[in-house]
Parts: structure tokens; C-alpha cells; sequence
């Protein structure tokens, strides 16, 4: 019988899928209600690098870290690169104010991340990834404590920066709600990514791309191939005419407007805890661990909302022993499986006045194509704000 003084299952219960009380709260319509004191006096702003680096290949990170100091129109006035989980972003916020006595305008949270689940910035330090189901969990046990009105209101806007994850409005709402509820949470529905415009890695060139992208599959225990991916992508995009075996073939661009490929690996978490060791399943063997996956349902409804086939899985299992505050034992399962994922990326670009052709399209702020919104948004951010926060717009492209 599963231990129930302990719960830890992840990703288990389908109330977790939303946060307490998101049923009873409909979803506000955003309007432009922007406080008078918002735009004729500056707010401060603040960006948050999440991350370090794995590999020189994808500086997603550093240059983010650059950008967000040097670039005049998206540069913020502070950024900080010391932080790894939301909860240390939010003791940040509560430990440090605005000097100019208003809440923050402006709060960027760069961190890499997928469409698919969670961001790879973790809850707390050591923590698990962010999810919505994570976030939930952890503002149920109180371990987020939200800063107040006077460093976050509602005309804050906190601007999350990751790959594509404004296709997770879970993801959004359980933002807003970490922040007190109060603040809009914006994403894009677009790949983003940073590069450098000039080809001599000035660091005043860095730029801020989005970009298409398409995805395809492997099994992490294989080795992928160029044939079987071209398959993949003709059966899942046949209408698609992008040269795709070109951007396979290109890790690296040359300059910012070529199609490249960028690989990772989603991983999904389970587990589950038990009062002794001899009620938990026996997993010893292939064939049992394989019956396991096919009698939890719900275990394969998460794979399943990955969008990726389950047959793309490795699965592993792991026996583990918490010991409890009153000094007892129980024992866990813990189950990870992981998919590769490679996306192929075409950034968006356009020709600027001086025949650039390699300029990044920018969207303006308040754009419902590119951008979503959590669904607690009250401000839909005018030209008045989109020039106090120092945010640049333009008109979307037809090809959107």
C-alpha cells in the first residue's frame, strides 16, 4: 500500500495540473489599465540569468547575460547571474527594492527551457525543474514565499525568456501565482535565442532572435541518423517546404540568418513512496518494467503531454530511503525517462534601413501572435510603457 504520510508524486494527481483556486477565478481580459504613476515616473528593472552554460556551442547564458547589459534598448538596470531557482529570485526581490520607491517595471527570467514540461531553472536551490506541477506543489507546501505589492504590483510585468514556453500556459499561470498573483507573465510562442551580429563577437553586436523551429525524435540509447530524422520531419510537417537537411547538417551558423539545429533532452520525473520495501513493485527485470509503464496511466499521460511517441523514451528506475522528521523510513521509486529532441531553427529576420540583412524581427510587446500571456494579465502594455521599459516593437510579418 502506498505510504501516505509522505507525498511526493509528481505529475500523479490530475489536480496538480492547475494550482488551488484556478477553477474558481476566471481568467480577466487583458485591457490597457496602465496607472498614470507607472508611466510618468521610470520603474526600475531587473533581469535574472538562470543559468550557466554547458558548452561553448549553445552560449545561450553568456550572451543573455551581455545582452541584457550592453543592448541600449533591452538593457535593464541590474542583472543578476548568481541565482539558479525562482525561490532565490523571489528573496532577491523582497531583500532588494527599487531605490526609487516604486515596484519594479520590468523582471526578466532567462532560462532554457521547452515547450513541452518545465523550464530548466529549478523551485528552490537543488531543487526540481520548474513546472507548473512543481510550482504547484511548492507553493502548497509554502516553500515560495511571493514578494509584496511594493516590490511587485500590477503593472509589473514579469517577462519569462526561454524556448517556445509560452505554449505552456500552465506554466504562465502558475508564474503569476508564485509572484503573488499580481504581476502579467509574458512568453514567447517562438524560439528564442541570442547571437551576434557582427562576425568579430563584439559584444555591443549581441542580439535577440526569434525563430521557427520544427522538431524530431531519437531514443538517447541509439544513434540518430540523417535519413531517419528527414522522415521523421516530411511525416510531421508534409506540407512544409523548409530545406531541412541543410539545417541537420549546420550546428553552428555562419551568420544569424541561416537554419541550424540545437538538440536536447526532455527528461520526465515520477515518483513514489512507500511504507516498506516489500510494497513496492519488483522492477529487477525488463518485462516488469515494462508492465510497470503499461498498468500507470498516468505515468504515460505525462510522457504522452511531451507530444513526443512514447517509443522515443529511455526509462530508469531507481530504489531510494527518506528518512522522515520523526526519525522513520519510507521508500521511493523513482522513475526517469528521457527523450533527445532535435529542433531545427530558422530565425526571424529583415533588412534594416542601412541594408542589414541579418536585423532580428522584433514584435511589438502586446502581440497575442507571438506572446501569451498569463491568464491573471490586466495590462496590455501601450506604446507609452513599450518606450519607459525601453522595449523596441515593430509590425508582425506576414509569415507568422
Amino acid at each position: 500500500m502506498i505510504f501516505r504520510r509522505l507525498i511526493i508524486l509528481l505529475f500523479v494527481v490530475a489536480s496538480l495540473f492547475a494550482c488551488k483556486g484556478r477553477e474558481d477565478a476566471p481568467a480577466l481580459p487583458v485591457v490597457d489599465t496602465v496607472a498614470d504613476t507607472a508611466v510618468s515616473r521610470p520603474r526600475s528593472s531587473v533581469t535574472f540569468i538562470m543559468g550557466r552554460d554547458n558548452s561553448s556551442h549553445n552560449p545561450y547564458y553568456s550572451l543573455a547575460n551581455q545582452y541584457y547589459r550592453l543592448n541600449p534598448d533591452e538593457r535593464t538596470a541590474i542583472v543578476v547571474d548568481s541565482l539558479t531557482s525562482l525561490s532565490q529570485v523571489l528573496q532577491w526581490l523582497r531583500l532588494h527594492p527599487a531605490d526609487n520607491g516604486l515596484p519594479y517595471g520590468l523582471v526578466n527570467l532567462v532560462s532554457h527551457g521547452n515547450e513541452f514540461i518545465d523550464l530548466q531553472m529549478t523551485v528552490t536551490p537543488n531543487g526540481l525543474r520548474t513546472s507548473a506541477e512543481s510550482l504547484c506543489q511548492a507553493m502548497a507546501d509554502s516553500f515560495l514565499l511571493p514578494p509584496d505589492s511594493t516590490i511587485v504590483d500590477g503593472n509589473t510585468l514579469i517577462f519569462l525568456h526561454g524556448c517556445a514556453v509560452g505554449q505552456n500556459q500552465s506554466l504562465l499561470d502558475a508564474l503569476a501565482q508564485a509572484f503573488g498573483n499580481r504581476a502579467t507573465v509574458q512568453a514567447s510562442k517562438l524560439f528564442e535565442y541570442y547571437a551576434y551580429l557582427s562576425s568579430n563577437h563584439n559584444p555591443q553586436s549581441i542580439r535577440h532572435y526569434f525563430a521557427r523551429t520544427w522538431y524530431a525524435f531519437y531514443h538517447p540509447d541509439s544513434n540518430y541518423n540523417e535519413a531517419s530524422l528527414l522522415q521523421q520531419l516530411r511525416h510531421r510537417y508534409p506540407a512544409d517546404t523548409t530545406h531541412w537537411r541543410e539545417g541537420l547538417r549546420r550546428p553552428l551558423q555562419d551568420n544569424p540568418s541561416q537554419l541550424y539545429h540545437y538538440s536536447f533532452i526532455v527528461p520526465c520525473l515520477w515518483d513514489e513512496v512507500y511504507a516498506s520495501p516489500a510494497d513496492m513493485p519488483l522492477v529487477n527485470t525488463r518485462t516488469r518494467r515494462c508492465q510497470w509503464v503499461a498498468d500507470k496511466a498516468d505515468f504515460r499521460s505525462l510522457l504522452a503531454r511531451t507530444q513526443i511517441p512514447q517509443d522515443y523514451f529511455q526509462v530508469k528506475f531507481y530504489r531510494r530511503t527518506y528518512i522522515l522528521s520523526d526519525d522513520s523510513l519510507a521508500f521511493g521509486l523513482h522513475v526517469k525517462a528521457r527523450a533527445g529532441v532535435i529542433c531545427l531553427i530558422q530565425p526571424l529576420v529583415v533588412e534594416d534601413t542601412a541594408g542589414n540583412p541579418y536585423t532580428p524581427f522584433t514584435p511589438l510587446i502586446n502581440d497575442t501572435a507571438v506572446f501569451a500571456f498569463s491568464q491573471n494579465a490586466h495590462i496590455l502594455l501601450p506604446s507609452s510603457l513599450q518606450y519607459h521599459l525601453g522595449l523596441p516593437g515593430s509590425p508582425v510579418p506576414p509569415f507568422l
